[in-house]
Order: structure tokens, then sequence, then C-alpha cells
């Protein structure tokens, strides 16, 4: 007869040396005021494993039992002698504790090979420890867990479970579908030098998490679960649920601590480039500050193309014709995509954050790699430092990044691109190639600037790989890999527009996509070389400040002597392309911008924002070489404070956000005042019937009224917009919304002003400032 009766503690007792193994079941089973049950579970599992010869011990831990339990686990340890090991915790220290204290004892009490993890309220029957066992035997697993194929607890019971097991899973990773089902036959081997810490019911994932994290074959098998008869279930009390929560969470951390199924989140903690994490770890926390500044300032949606972005998104998922065809053919698509998905939260689509998402995101990319190209090109920490200050805390670059504007994304792919091109050039990786082309590839589907910059690098790649080899066999290799993949953007986006418009040049010269649609008649820039050099110079300064401007520019002078064009620093010369780019463009009319300076008021001054980025890059470079001259002694910190002073004093330079102001004063002009009056006026009044509105110019209103874009019929409407236009009544049509702006009339009003088909069935509701709606008579207003 072998009773133990030692109290126990959180932590067990200093292991003995194991009895030898051998073939058999040691069955652990917890109990806490179970005094209606423990022994009848105790008698089932005895008895089963008798009738089929099996060598077996069941270990009942009471856990601190304010009942009989205790009293009669040590009547069945005194009955059937070595067969039953009775051990009592002195004070409930819960579930967690007693598995563990059962382990711990059936590894230093008996030699079993195998142990079984159940309950000891009955609601498992010993008949499936014979089918986990021949399981075990046939698939040559090392654990065989169960999960209830009916689980017979109430449903609130089930639906925690379910949530349980989700957050186990989401966390640890643990296998099985079951997390918390206490039936698990487990090889001594996997427990022998196992160090659990979990309370409650986190013991159970802990444990999966830990032995599958060797290799361990794991396998699943069904198990019978029968109803509680008597006693009360704990698991399900506040308290224990707390526990459990506060247990996981700390376990979580004992994983990341150990690399334990989750080496990235341990990276995470430990990045290998600690400087480059602090850097964007900054950059995230001054992205989010900047975005509640100006959402407290309701800036957020001040563009009209921010409003654009945001409903093109919107219609991909909720038109009438929803799908892939709304992202249209002048604005390439990547944005849209990106912002779609969020774009179905109706909240999230209204107060803008579903575009600016994307727009944060990739500010905080573009920081960091900013910081990772200057200190590559420099060699020290303090350039990149410096080239991510100047462009992190620009007001300008603040602003944009949190809208829904496509600036941000440009920005973050442009210098991906170049730094891993300088990283291809330097070392000649395949892996910079590819990432180079890329982050080409998805510039090339934001914005046109990306085309450029997709000829500029290619041009790059050819250069370097010829100035390295010599040979034109690998010049070519290198210009089709990176070629291939970054030109894929601009072939796919002509076959797109090619599918969907029957022309793949649509982008360019579709109806949408004149340049006369914005480039007013008697531009000052078109066709004046200096003019537009003159606007697109003080559209940049103004961007960027004069402060960052002069040491940008006497970075690039000492980088030019340094380096020359040797082809390994020839990357950042790239992003230089974009100022003869624009104003080429504005030379040759294909887009308008104005400054103050030149035209009296401002129009697409963001253009100028681009040259930010090679002006930090260069500024990066200036302070690197000046630090390195410094003395060694007090060198870090001085290195900290020229950085620091470069980037506040060019920062204040700047003045402010002048994209800022462009946006403001154009919701202040009184065709704005327009746009918002009737906005506000549909607000009110608009059931959500079918409305025939043309989008293009009206997207002010179209945004800002709150339709749903499920009820708008308008010009990308496949088909419906010709059918609605030509007999709006019969298309179902309950609203009308034009545009009478004299020689600014839109198609609506084109097609409908003075007809029957508008006079006969609609009658007019709202009239003010050349906005008109219409609504079907037999839902008008009296």
């Amino acid at each position: 007869m072998t009773i133990i009766a030692a109290h126990h503690s959180h932590s067990p007792a200093p292991r003995t040396a194991p009895p030898p193994p051998t073939d058999g079941v040691a069955v652990v089973m917890p109990a806490y005021r179970e005094e209606a049950n423990v022994a009848a579970t105790v008698d089932d599992f005895l008895h089963t494993m008798v009738r089929a010869g099996i060598p077996h011990a069941v270990i009942v831990v009471d856990d601190g039992s304010d009942d009989r339990t205790g009293e009669l686990i040590d009547r069945l340890a005194a009955v059937y002698g070595g067969r039953v090991i009775a051990v009592h915790h002195e004070q409930n220290l819960g579930y967690g504790a007693a598995v563990r204290t059962g382990i711990d004892t059936a590894l230093r009490r008996t030699g079993f090979r195998e142990i079984l993890l159940t309950d000891a309220d009955r609601q498992f029957h010993a008949e499936d420890l014979l089918a986990l066992r021949d399981r075990k035997r046939e698939e040559r697993a090392d654990a065989v867990i169960g999960y209830r194929a009916s689980r017979a607890d109430p449903w609130r019971r089930r639906l925690n479970a379910k949530i349980w097991t989700t957050l186990c899973k989401a966390l640890l990773r643990v296998p099985g579908r079951d997390v918390d089902c206490a039936y698990k036959l487990i090889d001594r081997s996997l427990l022998q030098d196992l160090r659990l810490t979990g309370e409650a019911a986190a013991i159970s994932p802990e444990m999966l998490c830990r032995i599958s994290g060797d290799g361990a074959r794991i396998i699943e098998h069904p198990v019978n679960h029968y109803p509680r008869e008597h006693g009360e279930q704990t698991g399900a009390r506040l308290s224990v649920v707390v526990k459990s929560l506060v247990s996981l969470a700390v376990v979580y951390g004992h994983m990341v601590r150990d690399a334990q199924r989750l080496g990235w989140a341990r990276r995470l903690a430990s990045p290998k480039d600690a400087p480059a994490a602090l850097v964007t770890l900054a950059a995230c926390v001054a992205s989010v500050l900047a975005y509640l500044y100006f959402a407290d300032h309701g800036y957020l949606l001040a563009y009209p193309d921010a409003n654009s972005h945001l409903l093109i998104a919107r219609r991909v998922v909720d038109s009438p014709t929803a799908g892939l065809a709304q992202l249209g053919g002048v604005w390439l698509p990547l944005p849209h995509l990106l912002t779609a998905p969020l774009a179905t939260w109706e909240a999230l689509y209204l107060n803008g954050f579903a575009g600016a998402l994307v727009s944060m995101a990739s500010y905080a990319v573009a920081v960091r790699c900013l910081f990772l190209h200057a200190r590559s090109l420099a060699g020290h920490w303090a350039a990149g430092l410096t080239a991510a200050g100047l462009f992190a805390l620009n007001p300008n670059v603040l602003y944009l990044q949190a809208t829904a504007m496509t600036e941000l994304l440009l920005f973050a792919c442009a210098v991906a691109a170049i730094h891993h091109l300088h990283e291809w050039c330097a070392r000649e990786r395949l892996r910079d190639l590819s990432l180079a082309s890329a982050a080409v590839l998805a510039a090339t589907l934001t914005r046109y600037e990306g085309w450029i910059l997709c000829v500029v690098a290619l041009a790059v790649v050819a250069y370097a790989a010829l100035r390295r080899h010599r040979r034109y066999s690998h010049t070519e290799g290198s210009v089709l890999v990176f070629g291939f993949i970054a030109g894929a953007g601009v072939l796919g986006w002509m076959a797109w527009n090619l599918a969907i418009f029957g022309d793949a040049l649509n982008w360019k010269s579709g109806e949408y996509a004149d340049s006369a649609l914005w480039v007013a008649e008697g531009e000052a820039n078109v066709g004046s070389l200096g003019t537009a050099a003159r606007t697109y110079g003080f559209a940049a300064l103004h961007n960027l400040g004069i402060a960052t401007a002069a040491l940008g520019l006497a970075g690039l002078v000492v980088y030019a002597v340094q380096r020359r064009l040797r082809s390994r620093w020839l990357t950042p010369y790239a992003m230089l392309v974009f100022a003869p780019f624009f104003v080429w463009a504005l030379v040759t009319g294909e887009r308008p911008l104005h400054v103050e300076e030149v035209m009296g008021g401002l129009y697409n001054v963001r253009f100028g924002l681009i040259m930010l980025i090679p002006a930090a890059v260069f500024a990066g470079y200036l302070v690197g070489v000046l630090v390195k001259r410094l003395p060694a002694a007090g060198g870090r910190a001085a290195a900290g404070v020229l950085a620091a002073s470069a980037v506040a004093g060019a920062t204040v330079a700047v003045g402010g956000a002048i994209v800022l102001d462009e946006a403001v004063a154009f919701r202040g002009s009184g065709a704005e005042a327009d746009n918002a009056a009737v906005a506000a006026w549909l607000r009110d009044h608009h059931d959500g019937g079918t409305t025939l509105m043309m989008s293009f110019e009206n997207e002010s209103v179209t945004f800002e009224s709150q339709m749903p874009t499920g009820s708008l019929v308008y010009e990308g409407s496949y088909r419906m917009w010709e059918e609605a236009l030509a007999d709006p009544s019969g298309a179902g049509v309950e609203w009308i919304y034009m545009r009478a702006t004299p020689g600014g009339e839109d198609d609506v009003w084109e097609a409908l002003w003075g007809t029957d088909a508008l006079e006969d069935h609609y009658e007019l509701v709202y009239d003010e400032g050349d906005r008109l709606v219409f609504r079907a008579e037999d839902g008008a207003d009296a």
C-alpha cells in the first residue's frame, strides 16, 4: 500500500532518479471538490486497464478541496495499494499547479512510458484510453491529444472554449482543434525535462506548445464527452477566466523569450538592426500623432483627390457594378487595391482612415529605408538619422501621410528601390536586385512618376553591370532579371486599358485623361522652359524649406566630388531625374502646377515634395562626412548633436505645410462652398434610392453627401450609365444630381436638361449655386 500525502506548492519537489521506463500508463488526475465523482472515475480507469492488461498507476491530486475529496482518494490509495497514488495540496493552488504536481509525481514515482492527463469529474471515460493507445502505436506518434467530437456542456462553455482555442492557436500556434480537452496521452520523454508555468487553463496550451516545438509527432483522436452529473464546474468562473488569460499572456512572453514557435516575435523584440528598428518605431509614433493632430483639425479630407481615391476603392467592393473594373483606366490601381479591403467598413471609408492607413504604413517604410540608404552611403548612423529625420519631420510629408493621397506610397516604393539598387550595385546580391525590381513594380502601379523611375533604374542596372563585368552577356542577364519584374506593371496597365476600354493608351488619351481637363488655356508654364523651371523650383523650395535644400545641395556637391560616377555609387543620382521630368511636364502642358510667385495661387504644389528624397539623402551624406572628421572622444554624442541640429534647424525652416495651405484654400473656394451646401442637403434628405450622378468633378459632393455608393449610377457603371441617361425613369432612377455651372456643365445636365424624360417624371427639389437635385415625382417632397 502506497499513500503519498505530501503538501505541494507551485514548484514541484526536486526529482529523484525515476524508475527505469516500463510499458504502462500513469494516469494523472487533478481533483477539486469532486467527492461525488472521483471514486467512480478512478474505479473506471483501474478496471478498464486491468481488463486490457495494461500496467498502470492512477495519480490523483487533491487541490486543497474543502469537501471529502482528499479523504476519498486516501481511501482509494489504501484499498488499491500502489495502483493509486494520492497527492494533496494544503490549499487550493489552481488547475495548473495540480497538473504540474501530478506530472512530477508520475515521473518520480512511476516508470511508465506513457502518461495520460485527464480530469476527475467523470466527463471522460477510460475506454477511450484504449483507442488512443492503439492509434499512438499505429501512427508511431509521441503524443495523442483528444478532441471532444460532441461536447456535452452548456452552450456558454462551448462558446468560451471556441474563443479560448482560437486565442491560443493565434498566440502560440498550438496543434489540435480542442486545446483544453482533458484527455491527452503523452510519452514521458516529452515531459521528462519540461518546465511548465501556466496557471488555470493556460497550462494545456503551454504544454502543447512546448512539446510540439521539439519536432515531436503529435496527432489527434476523437474522444467521448459526457454531461457532468455531480458537482460544479469551476472553469467558467470569472476569476478562473481572468487567471487563465493573465497566465496565457505570461506564457506567451516566455515563449517569445525562449523562441519556442515564436521566433518572429523574439526577433521583433530583439531586432538584428536595433538602430533601424528604433527609427521605424519612432516613425510609427510620429505617424499616429500626426494623424491624430490633422484629424482633430478636420484636415484629413481637405484634398478633393483624397475623396476620389476613397470613392474608387469603395466602388470596387460596393457599387451597382462592383468589381475590379471600377479601378478605371487613368489613376493607377495599387493605392485603391490596398485601400479597398478597409473601405468595406463604412466608418473607415467615411473618415478617410481606409486610405490614410496605406499612407501611414508607407511613411514608416520610407523613413526606415531612408535611414538604411543614407547610413550605407556614408558609413555612419548619423547620416541615416539625418536623412530619416529630414523626411519624417517635414510638415508636408506629415500631412500627406495622414491622408488618402498616393504620394507616400510612391515615396516608399522609390526609396526602397534606390536603397536595394544601391545594395546590389555594392554587393551584387540577386536578392537586392529582386527587391529593387519589386519596389519599382509597385511604384509603376502607384503613380506615373514610377514609370520614369523604372526607366532610370533600368539604365542604372545596365550601366553598373557593364562597368563591373565589361561583358554584354552579364549585362543582358541583369537587365532581363530587373526589367522583367520592374516593367511588368507598365505592360500590365496597358493590357488592362486594352481589355477594359479597347485602347492600350486610354490612360493617356482617354476621355478623362486629356491634359486639357486640368491645364487651362494660356497656362504660363506651357511652352516656356524658364517659367516652368522657376515654377517647379519654387514648389520644391516651399516643400523642402531653404535649409533642407541648402544641405541637400551641399551634400550633392560633396558626394559628386568624392564618388563621381562610379557604378557602385550611382544610384542616389536617380531621384534627381524628377526635377527635369516635372519641368518637361509643365512645358508640354501635361500637368499644371501653380505657385504664388508665378501664378498668384497654389495648385498641385505637392509635385515638388518628391525632391525631398534626394535632398534628405545627400544632406545625410554630408552630415556623415562631417561626423567622421570629429574627434574620437565624445564622437557618438557629437554625431547625435550634429544630426539632431541639422534636422531640427531644417524642419523649422520649412515654416509649415504648403500642401495643406493649397487644400484649405481650395476648400474655401466658392465652388466648394456650393458643393458643401448641396452635400449637406443630400445627407439630410437622400433616402438611399438609386441616384444618377456624374462622378467627374463632383467627387466632393458624392463623398461628403455620404450617399451609398451601391445606389450611385455614374459614368463607370457598366452599361447602366448610358441607359440611365437616355431614360432615367425607365432605369429605376429615383434621384438625379446635375451640375449646371455655365461652361462647366456635367454630362447629366447635357443629356437631360430641358428634356421630357426629366420634366415629365422628376421634380426639382434643390436649386442652389448651379447645383440641381431632382427626385422622382412619386417620392418628391411636398
